[in-house]
């Protein structure tokens, strides 16, 4: 079940995080998420972005929650530093490490000449997945990296269009999306946050890493969600309030934001290999 939730996840933020016409690239932000399905409580989230011209950092710790955690517990917490190759940013450490499936995995990825190549793997190989081919893993960049690059290179426009090559170490994914246009969010008891939100819908196709056990076909079928984003924090870049995705195990999933704190940009300070608490 982990893979797909945490994937989602940050491939909703990668796709709303440049949503808001004029939208800040420089700062610092702390969200937390709450994910229910079928009324119940299943997911706790908490990521961090920090952007400045120096560099870029980003951390995300997501976990299950309620009784689906006695059921098939999951955690795992992932980082990232790098910095700008002009508008573009260069990973320059990847890492990650949890529990999914009852098995302990990590992984560490360093980028080379911009291209990811892994340092350390736990299992190595994996052997629950077939291998990546190296050479499709050219241009790719780690999921959290994918937040930063969208919100460097597209922050002031106001729509969320493009495509991205993401790969963790053991999963290779393409990920599409695009702007569906603004709605209204209304704040309820599992969120206080709302206000007129832009909506982007995004699809995220699995071309390499499939599980063996499970049929492969099924695992290139195309995932869909939608994200409603909207600046929170004045000055910061624009956060998702609304996350709703399917999850095979869970069905439907949304994520809730329930906590955010930002520090407007610019971060005259370098933040490479630093992360925000």
């Amino acid at each position: 079940m982990k893979p797909r939730i945490r994937a989602a996840f940050l491939l909703a933020l990668a796709v709303t995080a440049p949503c808001a016409a004029g939208a800040a690239t420089r700062g610092s932000l702390a969200m937390q998420y709450e994910g229910f399905a079928h009324g119940l409580l299943v997911l706790r989230l908490a990521g961090t972005l920090t952007m400045a011209d120096s560099g870029y950092t980003g951390h995300l710790a997501i976990h299950t929650a309620g009784m689906i955690n006695w059921l098939s517990h999951m955690d795992n917490q992932s980082d990232v530093h790098g910095h700008f190759a002009g508008a573009d940013p260069v990973p320059d450490h990847y890492a990650s490490a949890g529990t999914a499936r009852g098995n302990y995995k990590t992984i560490d990825i360093a980028y080379p000449h911009g291209n990811p190549a892994i340092e350390q793997q736990t299992p190595f190989p994996d052997p629950s997945r077939t291998t990546v081919p190296i050479d499709q893993t050219a241009g790719a960049i780690d999921d959290l990296s994918a937040i930063a690059l969208l919100v460097r290179r597209v922050g002031d426009t106001s729509n969320c269009d493009g495509s991205l090559k993401l790969f963790d170490g053991r999963r290779l994914t393409t990920l599409t999306a695009h702007t569906v246009g603004t709605e209204t969010i209304t704040p309820s008891s599992r969120s206080r946050y709302g206000g007129i939100a832009i909506r982007c819908d995004f699809e995220g196709t699995r071309t390499a890493g499939f599980l063996k056990a499970d049929d492969e076909a099924q695992q290139r079928r195309p995932h869909h969600g939608s994200a409603w984003l909207a600046p929170i924090v004045p000055g910061a870049p624009p956060v998702p309030l609304r996350v709703t995705f399917d999850n095979k195990v869970l069905g439907a999933v949304t994520l809730y934001l329930t906590d955010v704190t930002g520090t407007p940009g610019p971060v005259a300070q370098n933040v490479s290999g630093t992360r925000v608490q």
